[in-house]
Parts: C-alpha cells; sequence; structure tokens
C-alpha cells in the first residue's frame, strides 16, 4: 500500500509544479495589462430590493422604476420611487477604472451626494448594487439593478 501512495503523493507534487512553472507568463513583463474604465451609460432596472438584508422585492411594485445615466453624466429618473436622488441631475464615479462610489448631484442643488458604489458581474452581467439609508436610521436598502437591453 505504501508504494501506491507515494506514487499519489509524486504526481500530486508533479501537477503543482507544472501548474506554477505556467503562471510565469503572468509576471511577464513584456504583457501589459490594462483596466478598462467602467461604464454604467444605459437604461437601469430594479431586479432586487433587499431592506436590512431581507429581500423585499415582492412587496412593493419596483417594476417601472428606471434611472437613465447618460454619457453627458446626467441622469433621469422615471416613476420615482424613495432612492438616494429625487430629482434629475449629474453623475460621476469616483474613480473611472476602480470605482469606490457615484456622486449624484440634482439639478438647482448646492452639494452632491456620495454613496457606495458595487458593481459586480453576475451570471456574466454587469449589476449595480446601491445601498442607502432613506430616513430611518436602523433601515439599510439595497437597490440591485440590471441594465436594459
Amino acid at each position: 500500500m505504501k508504494p501506491i501512495c507515494c506514487i499519489k503523493y509524486g504526481l500530486v507534487c508533479l501537477s503543482l509544479l507544472i501548474g506554477l512553472g505556467a503562471c510565469d507568463k503572468f509576471n511577464d513583463p513584456s504583457v501589459e495589462f490594462t483596466e478598462v474604465p467602467k461604464n454604467i451609460t444605459g437604461t437601469w432596472k430594479i431586479i432586487q430590493v433587499t431592506r436590512n438584508g431581507t429581500d423585499v422585492t415582492g412587496l412593493m411594485d419596483f417594476s417601472r422604476f428606471r434611472i437613465h445615466f447618460k454619457e453627458d453624466n446626467t441622469y433621469a429618473i422615471d416613476n420615482y420611487l424613495p432612492f438616494l436622488v429625487k430629482k434629475d441631475g449629474s453623475w460621476h464615479l469616483d474613480d473611472p477604472l476602480y470605482p469606490f462610489n457615484i456622486v449624484f448631484k440634482e439639478d438647482a442643488a448646492d452639494e452632491s451626494l456620495v454613496y457606495g458604489f458595487y458593481y459586480p458581474v453576475v451570471d456574466g452581467h454587469r449589476q449595480i448594487s446601491l445601498s442607502f439609508k432613506p430616513g430611518c436610521a436602523n433601515n439599510i436598502y439595497t437597490y440591485i439593478f440590471a441594465k436594459e437591453s
């Protein structure tokens, strides 16, 4: 039994060494990797809403709400619901390559509003996740958006 165990151990070690050797191409200084700026322009719809981690999507009709992020860095809202902003205005990401925040400024407002921004890929498609407290400090709402085709 010991020789079979040693052979298996040897094969595992050999596989690891071969696998580690294959990683050298990722350390090649002649290969450049560039991050692509995040592009959220387009029309986004709500696909899920949670309150304090509990799914509340079915408690209200979120299906008509849309936010349009335009290329000129303005946004427009259709069929308003409790959201981060109430009026149309302008937007930008704090960093186009590695955004952590989205900044909204309503038309005619003096101040901008900064919110945490999460832009994951789910099932091969980008989503936007925004969390906020609409009034009560004990309730945190998270809206998850999918881009309309």
